[in-house]
């Protein structure tokens, strides 16, 4: 058995990229990283890295969003040959035994359901706040998983063949929950996997009074626009659109409360909004 590792770069930082591609325990690995970095000199360390490392990079020249470098990397894998293919973020550092125990817990659902299910792995903050959430058990530390997080997630070649790739015109945001919900939608069960760690790092804009993280203003574009393209769609949870769109309403308050760069957040939002009522996808400049 050929495990593809998929790796999503932009303007990484390289020494924790070294620890992602070496983390893993196993044989039969090989790793693919597709690079969307943007700064010359990210892009050419990345490079540097993966030839160091023997790992395939495969570079997107440019930002192409996470599900277009997601989908190319996959094609690789499966071109190569792999029969599973596992997904990464670039913040996401694997426990060393994380691949081991997904296919452990895998090989226990197959023998119970009698089909092959997507596994994920459980994100853990480096303070050691638990990320997943949980939802009814199946086996013993293995529950149901509804909202899917492509990063520690393993996906079999025959799953790709009936779901097919992620939805590229998304660029990001919602990309890995719409493939788990239509995934779902097509009887293809999803499970997490407690004691297969994932260490996530958080980003650096958190707001502590909610707990809450922010990104780049821009983001509330992709965030407002993909959701309400979620909301519109069948097979998509009828529990995440009613709370999404409560969010929706409350989160302006929120960014003016709360975020910084409260005028061009607001704007985005707005264009977020706009920009589904016209049906753009894709990048933002495109």
């Amino acid at each position: 058995m050929l495990t593809g590792i998929v790796i999503v770069t932009y303007n990484s930082d390289i020494e924790r990229l070294g620890l992602i591609l070496t983390s893993l325990e196993g044989h039969g690995l090989k790793y693919f990283v597709s690079d969307n970095s943007t700064d010359f000199e990210k892009k050419s360390a990345i490079q540097n890295i993966c030839n160091t490392l023997n790992a395939s990079f495969i570079d997107m020249y440019g930002n192409v969003g996470i599900a277009k470098a997601q989908n190319e990397g996959i094609l690789l894998a499966l071109r190569e040959g792999c029969d599973d293919v596992l997904l990464l973020d670039d913040d996401s550092l694997p426990s060393s035994d994380m691949l081991k125990k997904l296919l452990d817990a895998r090989n226990l659902l197959v023998h119970k359901t009698g089909t092959i299910p997507v596994v994920c792995a459980n994100a853990i903050a480096e303070n050691g706040q638990t990320l997943s959430y949980f939802q009814k058990p199946v086996i013993d530390g293995i529950f149901a998983y509804r909202d899917m997080i492509s990063s520690g997630t393993l996906i079999n070649k025959s799953i790709f063949d009936l779901v097919g790739l992620h939805e590229e015109k998304l660029f990001i945001d919602c990309v890995d929950y719409e493939w788990g919900w239509r995934a779902a939608s097509l009887g293809v069960n999803i499970f997490i996997v407690k004691n297969a760690v994932l260490n996530h790092r958080l980003g650096n804009g958190r707001v502590k009074a909610i707990n809450a993280g922010y990104g780049a203003p821009i983001r509330h574009y992709y965030q407002y626009r993909n959701i309400l393209y979620m909301m519109s769609r069948h097979y998509v949870p009828l529990a995440w659109r009613v709370s999404q769109f409560f969010k929706l309403l409350i989160k302006p308050i929120v960014i003016i409360v709360f975020f910084d760069k409260k005028i061009t957040r607001l704007k985005y939002v707005f264009k977020g909004i706009t920009g589904f009522i016209r049906k753009e996808y894709g990048n933002i400049v495109s």
